[in-house]
Formats: C-alpha cells, structure tokens, sequence
C-alpha cells in the first residue's frame, strides 16, 4: 500500500497533518493543521486524508 504524506498514526488512531506553507503561518497562527480521523483503518482514512489536503490547500490559495 502506498504511503500518504498526510497520515500519521498516535495509539493505533489515524491523524491528519499538513504543514502550512512558511508564507502563510502569520496569517494562519498556525504551524499545521491537525485533525483526528477517529479511525484505526488504514483503508478508511486514505480517502479522508486526500479530501482534507484538498480542502485545506484550497484554503491556502485563496
């Protein structure tokens, strides 16, 4: 299975985390975005994390 850069994984939970671009932490106040999959299925939380990095880069480019 292919690895998603956007998956990490804390006590068998998945997580999402993308890093804001340098430019736009100030603005942002933040370093990255985090956000709890609430599942331990790697198979479920693919499709999640790709329609999260989606959402949040269309947030970055606006």
């Amino acid at each position: 299975m292919a690895k998603i850069p956007y998956l990490i994984r804390r006590k068998n939970v998945f997580y999402f985390r993308l890093v804001v671009p340098s430019g736009l932490r100030e603005s942002a106040k933040v370093r990255e975005f985090t956000q709890s999959l609430k599942t331990e299925c790697r198979k479920e939380t693919t499709l999640q994390a790709l329609k999260l990095a989606a959402h949040y880069k269309r947030l970055c480019m606006i």
